[in-house]
């Protein structure tokens, strides 16, 4: 008798979901930075928003969940990245001071969420290990 695979499916995870959400936001909000930063902001802040998610989905496929917890902080700090050419991109005035407070918070949000979700997981870490003990 053969038991079935279960497949963990990342789509589910309610922080991938809220870091997909901003990477949209991201794509849509970038369209309107001068053309003379395609190749450096633009693309710079792209790429990190798209790495959170990535990074998440990542993770969540892994067998082991040391592998899990690595992709997970790497996904902290691609949020850490993404926050910083936010930051820039406000400063530089290619976003309003309003647009700039609103997507912070909603990638603290994911901070925070990704936090839990690392907690969760050293715990799970924790569990398997005294399981192994014993």
């Amino acid at each position: 008798m053969s038991k079935s695979l279960v497949i963990k499916d990342f789509k589910t995870l309610k922080v991938w979901q809220k870091a997909n959400a901003l990477e949209q936001e991201i794509e849509a909000l970038v369209k309107a930075f001068p053309s003379h930063e395609q190749y450096r902001l633009t693309d710079q802040i792209i790429r990190s928003s798209r790495s959170i998610s990535a990074n998440i989905a990542e993770g969540n496929t892994q067998l082991f969940i040391k592998r899990e917890l690595f992709h997970a902080n790497a996904a902290l700090g691609s949020c850490g990245e993404t926050r910083n050419h936010l930051l820039t991109a406000y400063q530089n005035n290619y976003i309003s001071e309003e647009q700039y407070k609103i997507l912070d918070e909603k990638f603290l949000e994911v901070i925070k969420m990704l936090y839990g979700y690392i907690k969760m997981l050293k715990s799970n870490l924790d569990n398997e290990s005294v399981t192994i003990d014993t």
